[in-house]
């Protein structure tokens, strides 16, 4: 692949800045379009970027010997890049092992002439009903909707606006979901505030942002390579969910990757039921471990290596990677919502006029943010302007009315 983001030289300098103390990257004459960290007191190189890439592409050269005594271990393949695999081109005693750890999923636009073509082939068989414009319309019947490609020229300021939006919204889902998401990690956090900026601007990732009123609902954080846009982390604002703001970014996504021909939009590695709906293609993500056959320290790094994500591969398939997440959640001390969600009641009210008991709130404060859900999820059903609601507390009881126009509903908690 061209112009491979993974390997750019932004990609690289920001990546050991913050994990390799900004020592120098290693190459060697036998493997092109890769650089390399070294391992303290072990002949084992890995490939800047680790597991933090959406995809390696390397090349091997003919008739080098800068690999003797020594291991080199690249992560996450994709199988569909082609990479030439022969090592008997630069030695016969160059070795490689293959580990598999994900199945990939990817968009193949190739042969298809437009996004509707796109859409009407992968729909027409299952899943007809998984696009529903009627949702995706009632969004922009009830809220100011925009949209926006950062992609280029962006400002500083603008940039810290989403990206803080983006933190907000993440932190907010796997609160939701008791899990530990390691990408906001304060070290992998910060490496992707200093990385993604520089890269906006060389067009080399972008973001697509959703807003409401201006705030950003739904956050993509994209790659691009040479034809290929890489959907590396989405989220969107869960107080929405009802409103299909995730199929609408897939959608904008690849209206975008027809405007600008691209042919492959890749939703890359891990199982999610969405990226098996939308994409036509299924890969494989390999480890590559190449090391010197004939260097007894060499292939011991390489077995130990290939046993070790092996058995990482297996407690995956039973899932005891999200029980330890759980528990890592568990650990960092949950959240409790403000307010217990178990004894929620929610009534039709055929009228309502707001007596002397009643004060208008407004779920925009911060002490009635909860209610935001309840709200968006008025509006789905009851279609209108989010101008036209009010929202009112009761003084004496833990009641909380939600209007429109012509309907309301009674919430009891």
């Amino acid at each position: 692949m061209k112009n491979n983001p993974f390997t750019s030289e932004i990609f690289n300098s920001v990546w050991l800045k913050h994990f390799n103390h900004s020592k120098p990257s290693y190459t060697f004459d036998f493997i092109q379009n890769v650089a390399f960290y070294k391992r303290a007191f072990l002949p084992l190189y890995i490939n800047i970027g680790k597991n933090l890439t959406k995809g390696i592409y390397y090349n091997l050269v003919a008739q080098q010997n800068d690999f003797k005594g020594k291991a080199f271990l690249i992560y996450d393949v994709p199988d569909y890049f082609n990479v030439n695999e022969h090592t008997a081109l630069v030695s016969k005693n160059l070795g490689l092992k293959k580990i598999y750890q994900y199945k990939g999923y990817l968009m193949d636009l190739t042969n298809f002439a437009t996004a509707e073509d796109y859409r009407k082939e992968q729909f027409k068989k299952k899943n007809k009903r998984y696009i529903r414009w009627s949702h995706i319309k009632r969004l922009e019947t009830c809220f100011d909707i925009t949209d926006e490609f950062v992609f280029g020229e962006v400002s500083d300021e603008k940039y810290e606006f989403i990206f803080n939006h983006f933190y907000r919204l993440l932190s907010a889902r796997f609160e939701e979901k008791n899990t530990d998401y390691h990408h906001l990690h304060s070290n992998k956090w910060q490496f992707y505030k200093d990385l993604i900026l520089p890269l906006i601007r060389s067009k080399q990732a972008s973001f697509l942002v959703i807003y409401n009123e201006g705030i950003p609902i739904g956050i993509n954080l994209n790659y691009h390579g040479e034809g290929t846009l890489f959907k590396a982390i989405t989220v969107f604002d869960t107080d929405y969910y009802k409103f299909s703001i995730g199929k609408l970014s897939v959608l904008k996504l690849l209206d975008w990757c027809y405007e600008h021909d691209y042919s492959f939009s890749d939703f890359s590695k891990g199982y999610f039921d969405y990226k098996e709906i939308w994409s036509n293609t299924q890969y494989d993500f390999n480890y590559h471990l190449l090391y010197d056959k004939s260097s007894i320290i060499a292939t011991v790094i390489a077995n130990t290596i290939a046993a070790t994500f092996n058995f990482k591969s297996y407690l995956r398939k039973n899932n005891i990677n999200h029980i330890y997440r759980k528990i890592i959640f568990k650990f960092k001390g949950a959240k409790q919502s403000q307010k217990s969600l178990s004894q929620l009641k929610i009534e039709t009210l055929s009228e309502f006029k707001p007596s002397e008991d009643f004060d208008i709130i407004t779920n925009k404060d911060e002490e009635y943010r909860y209610l935001t859900k309840h709200v968006n999820s008025f509006l789905f059903s009851n279609p209108e302007h989010y101008s036209n609601i009010s929202v009112f507390k009761n003084l004496k009881t833990n009641v909380i009315i939600i209007k429109g126009t012509s309907k309301a509903i009674q919430l009891s908690f």
